[in-house]
Order: C-alpha cells, then sequence, then structure tokens
C-alpha cells in the first residue's frame, strides 16, 4: 500500500497455487472470479488496472492431476500448493514454446473521496467483473484455438 500512497505502480500476480495445480498443455486456466483484492486496492488508491495475459503460460510445463482431490484439500485448507509437473528432459527447465503476452487497454477506476478508504463490496465485485471481461476480450482477439477456464 505504501507504493500505492507514492503513486507508484504495482505488478499482482492473481493466480496463486491453485492456479498453479489447474495449470493444463494447451489450455489458459486462470483463477479470478474471487480475487476481489487487488481490485479493491486499485479502488482505494484510484489506479487503473490494466489486465496483462501470456497465452501459451500453461504449455511451460506438463503437470499431473495425479491425488489432485488430496492437493487442492492441502491447498485451500494450508495453504501449501504441491504442483506435480516437469519440464524439459524431466526437469524444471521449462519447455521451449512461444508465449504471447497481452497487455490491455488500463480499466480507468474513479478517484477515491479518501486515499485508502475501503470501497464499497458491490463496486469491488463490479471492477472484477469489467476485469474479467477485459481478459476474455484479449484471449478472444488473440488466440483461435485455446480454451479459456476463469474458475
Amino acid at each position: 500500500e505504501d507504493a500505492l500512497e507514492a503513486h507508484r505502480s504495482l505488478f499482482i500476480c492473481t493466480g496463486s497455487g491453485e492456479e498453479s495445480l489447474l495449470t493444463k498443455r494447451g489450455e489458459d486456466v486462470l483463477v479470478l472470479s474471487r480475487r476481489r483484492g487487488f481490485v479493491r486496492m486499485a479502488l482505494m488508491y484510484g489506479c487503473d488496472i490494466v489486465p496483462i495475459f501470456g497465452i501459451g503460460n500453461s504449455d511451460l510445463f506438463a503437470t499431473y492431476s495425479w491425488g489432485m482431490d488430496f492437493r487442492m484439500w492441502m491447498q485451500k485448507k494450508l495453504h501449501i500448493s504441491i504442483p506435480i509437473f516437469h519440464g524439459r528432459y524431466l526437469t524444471p527447465l521449462p519447455y521451449k514454446v512461444p508465449i504471447q503476452v497481452l497487455v490491455g487497454e488500463p480499466l480507468k477506476v474513479p478517484e477515491p473521496k479518501v486515499h485508502g478508504e475501503k470501497p464499497d463490496d458491490a463496486l469491488v465485485d463490479s471492477y472484477l467483473k469489467k476485469y474479467i471481461e477485459r481478459v476474455k476480450d484479449m484471449h478472444k482477439q488473440h488466440t483461435t484455438d485455446r480454451k479459456l477456464t476463469i474458475r
């Protein structure tokens, strides 16, 4: 919050360990539907939200669903994520695949009456929906052969 108070930009990765468990090659899976904190912070300080997305990120590693129920339970209850994956030569070196990084138009947010004041939940939900729609539109405009799943 100090960076936002000083009018600096932040890059926030919203996916977390849950997203690493859900990764599938050839498909883009994002955990966004319940990620309200980054929107709340932007609204608290009047910072525009710029959607950034990497198409092909999920192709960097082969992942496995073995023991997924237990691993998801651990992630939800204990906040421990244990993705089972490998890259080239069965190592943690990523596969050599192209990644297309998309940077969307900034989502303008209103200037708050008081900087740092918590915004209304309905406003946060509204801007989260707008952000998700921007990500969906970017994905649709730049790829035709990949499924996008937003959880």
